[in-house]
């Protein structure tokens, strides 16, 4: 470029070359500042879906779930005890525990897909236990669960 000779030549020069500086830096601070952005989006979005669809959690859920369905559906339905103070001793006691072949067998629903509990979780030795809670109704229960699996 040809520039005028004139006093104000060298700072005409010097402002165009520190325009073209700012502008080349801006857009070089606009995508990396977009890189963050985008990194930081994808390690969130990872960390609450590994979160969320854990084998863990999954299994859990499933397993608590199977555990509603047998208690409410099945076995409250086949309890005869209509004694308060047994089952008074029963919330201190709980019944039996129940495995978790004996909860996939009694889920006539299908509601949960077994064949994920069966590769984590062992059937013979997960359990559950449930403690009935006063009044004593079809969902007046709490649940404690003994785990054998692989996570």
């Amino acid at each position: 470029m040809v520039y005028a000779k004139n006093k104000y030549s060298s700072k005409i020069h010097l402002s165009r070359t520190r325009t073209s500086s700012n502008t080349a830096n801006f857009f070089v601070r606009k995508i990396t500042f977009g890189i963050i952005i985008i990194a930081i989006l994808y390690v969130s979005i990872y960390t609450i879906c590994a979160f969320f669809l854990s084998p863990e959690r999954l299994t859990k859920s499933q397993i608590s779930t199977l555990a509603t369905h047998y208690y409410e559906d099945y076995f409250y339905d086949t309890l005869t005890i209509d004694n308060p103070q047994v089952m008074e001793e029963y919330s201190t006691l709980g019944f039996s525990k129940i495995s978790l072949r004996q909860l996939i067998l009694a889920d006539q629903s299908h509601s949960v897909d077994t064949t994920y509990l069966e590769k984590y979780c062992d059937d013979s030795s997960t359990f559950v236990q449930f403690f009935p809670t006063s009044p004593y109704g079809k969902s007046d229960y709490r649940t404690e669960f003994t785990y054998s699996c692989s996570f």
